[in-house]
């Protein structure tokens, strides 16, 4: 199931730190977590507007096992 309201080509990648934002944000708020890069997701992750919950288990995640 596809959750994006935008239209981007299938290998559009983000190339700036707003676009990695964005990117990031849509893909963890709507579950898509299959093949993100950890280490980009805890560069960004103090500055993510993601939900609550997901931030914390993501916040355990990375202090349990790194990236």
């Amino acid at each position: 199931m596809k959750l994006w309201d935008y239209k981007i080509t299938k290998n559009w990648r983000p190339k700036t730190a707003p676009e990695w934002r964005w990117f990031l944000e849509r893909k963890i708020n709507y579950g898509e977590l299959r093949g993100l890069d950890p280490l980009m997701i805890k560069k960004f992750l103090p500055k993510l507007h993601i939900d609550p919950g997901k931030k914390l288990a993501l916040v355990n995640y990375f202090e349990q096992y790194g990236a």
